[in-house]
């Protein structure tokens, strides 16, 4: 059926479709097929929200005697999922992935043995990545969750803070998600979004 074409987007729906808050960060987020409900492992609080980048980039086969883009004329030559988290609860397991390192008690002679000391390590492991990191998020038109999860996280852009009076440290860490073997076979992008069902999109 026909309709008559309208000035703006809006419509009847659109309030429902609204991704609404900063959403909660956690690491290995599952869902739980005999609970019927999502499980992880809570990462800390945040301050200023959180961002998700997907990119693609595409290199253009060239063609002589062909002036513009054409279709078929791209194809596919990279693309990465990032996930940008505004780290306000500062743990030690927070800052130890911030860095790749390792956490170490105090021996008693240069530290407390109540401590906790990180340190860097000089070379990456596989048992420095995430098995995932997943954003929870709220749609306004559900009770359910929206998840987005990378696959295979690894905190890659270091660790920079500032201490400042009457404020807190709020540490930005980037996450890139890493393909398995499976996922590089199958030429798949190891980031997935889990969309939730809204109320009827009918304008």
């Amino acid at each position: 059926m026909n309709k008559a074409v309208k000035k703006t987007g809006y419509a009847k729906s659109t309030p429902q479709s609204f991704i609404v808050n900063a959403g909660a960060i956690y690491k290995n987020l599952k869902w739980n097929s005999e609970s019927s409900q999502w499980e992880g492992e809570r990462f800390g609080a945040t301050a200023g929200g959180n961002k998700l980048v997907v990119e693609q980039e595409y290199r253009t086969i060239e063609i002589d005697g062909v002036f513009t883009a054409a279709v078929g004329q791209k194809v596919l030559k990279s693309q990465t999922a990032k996930l940008e988290v505004n780290a306000k609860e500062l743990t030690a397991e927070n800052l130890r992935m911030a860095i790749n390192g390792v956490v170490t008690s105090g021996d008693g002679s240069t530290a407390p043995t109540d401590y906790k000391v990180l340190s860097a390590k000089g070379k990456l492991e596989k048992t420095d990545y995430i098995k995932n990191l997943g954003l929870v998020g709220t749609v306004s038109g559900t009770d359910k969750p929206i998840i987005i999860i990378l696959d295979n996280a690894l905190c890659t852009s270091g660790l920079e803070f500032e201490t400042k009076d009457n404020e807190e440290a709020v540490v930005t860490m980037t996450f890139e998600a890493h393909a398995s073997e499976d996922q590089i076979e199958d030429l798949t992008l190891p980031c997935r979004i889990y969309f939730p069902p809204v109320a009827s999109e009918e304008v």
